[in-house]
């Protein structure tokens, strides 16, 4: 088994674990699931002979590396400090528990810190995508699509984070129309994070 197969072996191990524990009501699932979407995300576009994060790493390119996971990290922060502490957009109910700018609890930040994985996951799925659609408004549809199936959809039942979005309230299959264009910013946040990078 080469490198990339057991990558892809150990995204799907991970995937796995990570949808019994949700099945389990075990909220740790969601600290597993990134990195294991990403595995899978990142071995499907390099099979598409997309330069991926794991390529980074197997070529110990350690400072690029780092640069794109403070990038990451950054944008996973200010993304959570704009739609949780200044919009109040949503909260984590589940730790009956709504962060401020200063009361930043140990279990959230813990799942702050896998942000940098969570959107690399967006960056390769439209990166594996687009290699078929040739289309980048299709392309960032379809995996928006994608992002919300694995995403938002379980929540609906878990309610692991609860939104309280103010004046609108279409909902398309109990999710808030503003949370489905705001995955626009998700999905194309990490593209320009690594076109700026230049990680192509």
């Amino acid at each position: 088994m080469n490198k990339r197969d057991l990558i892809l072996f150990v995204g799907i191990v991970i995937i796995i674990i990570s949808a019994y524990l949700y099945l389990k009501k075990i909220f740790f699932g969601y600290y597993l699931a990134p990195f294991g979407i990403w595995l899978f995300f990142d071995y499907l576009s390099h099979k598409c002979k997309n330069k991926t994060t794991f390529d980074l790493i197997i070529q110990k390119n350690y400072a690029k590396i780092v640069k794109l996971y403070l990038l990451l990290f950054i944008a996973g922060f200010l993304i959570e400090l704009a739609g949780i502490i200044f919009l109040k957009l949503w909260t984590y109910k589940i730790f009956n528990y709504e962060p401020t700018l200063f009361s930043l609890s140990p279990i959230y930040l813990l799942g702050i810190l896998t942000y940098p994985f969570i959107l690399a996951s967006f960056r390769e799925s439209y990166k594996f995508l687009e290699f078929f659609l040739k289309n980048k408004v299709l392309t960032t549809i379809v995996a928006m699509f994608i992002g919300i199936i694995i995403w938002e959809v379980p929540n609906i039942f878990s309610k692991n984070w609860i939104y309280t979005i103010p004046f609108v309230g279409l909902e398309i299959f109990d999710i808030n129309i503003t949370v489905i264009i705001g995955w626009v910013i998700l999905i194309w946040t990490p593209l320009l994070i690594y076109r700026y990078l230049k990680i192509k």
